[in-house]
């Protein structure tokens, strides 16, 4: 392979792979309230106006924002302006106190702080425009990515602007990889001088403390505790379990609103830990040596932002089952698998259960994570015996490149239709924050 081939490669693994405090939707709007923050000096505010893409309200409805145990855009919103550093990114949110919530729940309430869903077609949109008392006024305008702000104004003048993305566009090393194979992602992260891929392991220390953290707390819906109950019924204190069970947790932990930070894939924390905490499982199971470690880590992320570069950024979809694609190919080459292996659980994932919905960032997503494990740790066993879905059978292809290709038009044009409807059967609850 040459050279500037593998260096686009390790770009991909890089920019697809970053730290995140809390789900990264409410995070990307603390971050434009907070950019707006500093533009007016923490000025006292009298209005904080925030408009987000459809996408965007649907994962902000219901998930916990970190330090605070409530949810929703108005404290995301909040927790930005009173707290934010805008300087961390993705990590905006600061670890939290009581006094701090009691400041942050009464802004939240105050009326100060209006949401509402944004009249674009982009997936990833915040608007953000906040008034103080002094009548200073500052906005901020995010597109594509959730820290790509594409226009400053402070009291109608323009201090920073880039050009605004176009719907749905895509980085260069995004469009890279939608040319690229598994064989050559294979290759690439078998063979690259282990000095490369080193920084990958800062996904076991996040992830897997997160799996930790939610364990031995209570989070979310308790998933991963409950998954790991001795009492529970139909309990299995197996390899399986323990992936399925530690996986989860680690998910209640971030979507209940635990204030450690994840290693997001593709833009999403739950994607981050679910190509994550199973390879680490796997690779403990099977003493597997810290080069083996870091080269299946390598190839469970890289997989799975293959994958993701063929799906919109955010979507009806619940990509945390395409992120699994990526902890299969790792699993895969711990267990002494090949690309052939690697190839057929990914066919066998993707002909069995691509229609899980996502409908938001929640309680519910560990489950979906259980869900996405269990479908992969299946979709491996029969790949390791030599069964793969035949290629003349439903959205599956004899090419697994092609078959990951499917699965994209299948989520942009065939799901395209189902987010609106999920978003107003969310929106029409009565207890909808």
């Amino acid at each position: 392979m040459e050279q500037e081939k593998k260096d686009m490669y390790l770009k991909s693994l890089h920019e697809g792979v970053s730290v995140a405090t809390g789900c990264t939707e409410p995070v990307a709007v603390a971050f434009a309230v907070a950019t707006c923050a500093e533009q007016l000096d923490h000025e006292e505010p009298k209005k904080i106006d925030v408009q987000v893409s459809a996408n965007i309200m649907k994962n902000a409805i219901a998930v916990i924002v970190p330090g605070t145990g409530k949810p929703g855009l108005p404290i995301a919103a909040a927790v930005g302006y009173l707290f934010g550093d805008a300087s961390k990114g993705m990590k905006v949110i600061p670890k939290l106190n009581t006094d701090d919530n009691k400041k942050i729940i009464a802004l939240a309430t105050s009326g100060k702080i209006k949401v509402s869903v944004a009249d674009v077609k982009d997936k990833l949109y915040v608007q953000v425009k906040v008034t103080t008392i002094s009548g200073n006024s500052a906005e901020v305008y995010i597109a594509a990515d959730h820290t790509n702000i594409y226009l400053i104004k402070k009291n109608g003048e323009t201090v920073f602007s880039k050009d605004r993305p176009s719907t749905d566009s895509l980085s260069d090393w995004e469009l890279f990889m939608q040319k690229s194979s598994l064989q050559e992602i294979w290759d690439l992260c078998l063979n690259a001088p282990l000095d490369d891929l080193k920084f990958i392991k800062i996904a076991q220390e996040y992830n897997m403390a997160l799996a930790k953290e939610g364990l031995a707390n209570n989070y979310g819906m308790k998933v991963g505790r409950s998954m790991n109950n001795p009492e529970g019924i139909g309990y299995d204190n197996s390899l399986a379990n323990q992936i399925v069970s530690k996986t989860a947790a680690a998910s209640d932990a971030r979507m209940g609103g635990a204030q450690l930070p994840a290693i997001t894939n593709s833009g999403s924390g739950n994607q981050g830990i679910t190509a994550t905490v199973p390879v680490c499982v796997v690779a403990d199971y099977k003493n597997s040596s810290d080069e083996q470690l870091i080269r299946a880590l390598a190839l469970s992320h890289l997989t799975a932002i293959y994958v993701h570069s063929f799906l919109p950024i955010l979507s009806a979809y619940c990509a945390t089952h395409s992120a699994a694609m990526g902890a299969a190919t790792g699993i895969c080459y711990l267990l002494g698998g090949n690309i052939e292996d690697a190839s057929r659980a990914i066919k066998n994932m993707i002909g069995d259960a691509s229609g899980m919905i996502c409908d938001g960032a929640g309680c519910s997503c560990a489950i979906k994570v259980a869900t996405s494990i269990q479908t992969m740790f299946k979709a491996v066993n029969l790949a390791m015996q030599g069964v793969t879905i035949p290629g003349t059978n439903g959205v599956v292809s004899d090419s697994v490149d092609s078959t990951i290709r499917g699965l994209g038009k299948l989520t942009r044009n065939g799901l395209a239709a189902s987010d609106p409807v999920i978003l107003k059967i969310m929106m029409a609850k009565k207890n909808v924050h």
